[in-house]
């Protein structure tokens, strides 16, 4: 879904800068004017999380050439700033350490559900007497191979998604709702390409009975082919699986400013209070405007010019950080992490299971020689289809559904195809 990430970022990156179009550049402070016009109101800097300053023109200089003992005056920057963004959205009542234990969830439920997919093609549909495969050893033993091939055909869809998203969308400079749409069924298709070229890949062909010359192979789970598929699925979907995981991590990261600024002014908060009950009885709130001069001290800090050049680099990591969630929240319709561990830990089986599903049926029409190619085709087709629908679904429809929607519906698709292909295969009978 990284396709989908770009474009929601490429729209962020256009609200930004017609954001920041009211924002005049960074200028420093004269103290002469300042005493000249007492009235005037001090110069302020953008909030540091809500809105972030724009880097600013290289014409336009941070000390004014004109002014001989400009380069003596400190750029006064209202303490102020620490206003961020989390004022304007509503992250849970958790400490960014409490979400990160939290997420740590996901990975042990995907970890907790591979096993299980390993033990059930292990153990699972063991060979009987006088079957075509009754001399298989057993239990079955993993198929290492496909499994390192299917991981690697995943690796190679994934890195063809940017290129697929910069053909489509002419670099991004056609980034619009049917661009998305068109990119996103372009990836799909590439993606179920590539899942039967890895199958052509390894090889995978339905074994004959050698004590029966007329007998005609059909897809059956005791075959060794079954088995090389069910490995270069797991392959496939565990690399997904970790990589989603590790990609969370990421997102989550882009929140942490935000939780420390929040802690940290509740902190603040709480100590100013302790503070005031010490010496009055009422308690004076963080908002209340006529703090004092006191107060407007601990509110205003004075930087060298030299000092310039890195609150500039700070306020550029945090316009990208901004963009990124941005872009994220435009995907997800909430804030990253403000989403349920256990949902997030459900889209990855969700993943892994709808990733083994396709590969059964694309894997099914593949190795049936005896069906006719009209009804093989009309397998691809319906995988193309469905795998499609869900991946517009996620990317244009989920913050108008929302994400437990989304999940649940995703998840009954996935086990729906997950059955699917069993039943392709003759593993449910």
């Amino acid at each position: 879904m990284s396709f989908v990430v770009k474009a929601a970022a490429a729209m962020a990156s256009r609200i930004n800068a017609r954001r920041t179009e009211s924002y005049g550049p960074l200028s420093p402070v004269n103290e002469e004017d300042s005493t000249n016009a007492p009235n005037a109101p001090p110069a302020r800097s953008h909030s540091r999380g809500k809105h972030p300053a724009p880097v600013p023109d290289e014409r336009t200089p941070l000390i004014a050439p004109e002014d001989p003992a400009a380069p003596h005056q400190g750029l006064v920057l209202d303490a102020d700033d620490d206003v961020s963004e989390y004022e304007s959205i509503m992250l849970p009542d958790m400490t960014y350490a409490q979400v990160i234990r939290s997420f740590a969830f996901v990975p042990l439920g995907s970890f907790l559900f591979f096993v299980g997919l390993v033990l059930l093609i292990v153990f699972a549909w063991a060979p009987g007497r006088d079957t075509p495969h009754s001399n298989a050893p057993y239990p079955y033993p993993p198929h290492g191979r496909a499994f390192l091939v299917g991981a690697a055909g995943w690796v190679v869809a994934y890195s063809c998604r940017t290129p697929v998203y910069a053909i489509v969308t002419l670099g991004g400079r056609w980034a619009s709702l049917s661009s998305v749409i068109l990119a996103a069924v372009c990836s799909v298709a590439v993606q179920e390409g590539l899942r039967l070229g890895v199958l052509v890949l390894l090889g995978v062909r339905l074994h004959m009975w050698h004590g029966h010359l007329q007998w005609t192979p059909y897809p059956t789970p005791q075959d060794e082919a079954f088995r090389d598929v069910w490995w270069m699925a797991l392959g496939w979907s565990t690399v997904e699986a970790a990589f989603s995981v590790f990609q969370g991590y990421e997102q989550l990261a882009l929140y942490r400013d935000l939780f420390d600024a929040r802690d940290q002014d509740e902190e603040t908060w709480r100590n100013t209070n302790a503070n005031a009950l010490q010496f009055d009885s009422r308690v004076v709130h963080r908002s209340n405007a006529s703090s004092g001069m006191e107060d407007d001290v601990k509110r205003a800090a004075i930087l060298l010019p030299s000092d310039v050049a890195s609150i500039m680099d700070e306020d550029l990591v945090q316009s990208i950080q901004l963009r990124d969630r941005e872009a994220l929240e435009l995907v997800f319709g909430v804030p990253l992490p403000n989403i349920p561990a256990f949902i997030s830990c459900l889209q990855r089986i969700d993943g892994q299971i709808l990733s083994m599903g396709l590969t059964l049926i694309v894997s099914a029409a593949y190795v049936s020689e005896q069906r006719t190619r009209l009804f093989r085709g009309a397998i691809m087709a319906a995988v193309l289809v469905l795998h499609s629908i869900l991946t517009v679904i996620w990317a244009e429809t989920l913050p108008r559904i929302g994400i437990h929607t989304a999940s649940y519906t995703s998840l009954l698709v996935a086990i729906g195809t997950f059955f699917a292909g069993l039943a392709l295969w003759g593993a449910l009978e």
